[in-house]
């Protein structure tokens, strides 16, 4: 895939994320404000936003081709082969910043497959 076409789904990738991460955002304000008034309805309306964010992450990067890979406790790796992208959500950098996401653009330069004997 040329840098072109990657560089096409990346922003529409970003523009998905960025959606996404804006409405999970909405979502925690309408929580700590329900909270005030009704605890036990904020919590469980909030387990169910939450569910819903992680649920629609992952149907927005499964629907562009990307392939989740566990990385850790702290983060996520989604990688598309065909797009030559990689999408890590929700991470911490080792000086401490905190990413909703970043995405990674890369070129296979080799592989070594083993076949099954």
């Amino acid at each position: 895939m040329g840098s072109e076409e990657t560089d096409v789904v990346a922003q529409e990738v970003m523009t998905a994320l960025d959606t996404l991460f804006l409405a999970e955002r909405r979502a925690k304000l309408q929580v700590a404000a329900l909270e005030e008034r009704q605890y036990p309805l904020a919590a469980t309306f909030g387990m169910v936003r939450e569910m819903e964010a992680e649920s629609a992450i992952e149907e927005a990067l499964a629907g562009f081709g990307f392939e989740y890979y566990t990385v850790g406790d702290d983060a996520e790796l989604w990688i598309s082969d065909e797009h030559g992208l990689m999408v890590f959500l929700s991470f911490t950098t080792t000086d401490g910043r905190y990413y909703n996401y970043r995405i990674v653009a890369f070129d296979v330069i080799g592989e070594d497959r083993e076949e099954d004997a």
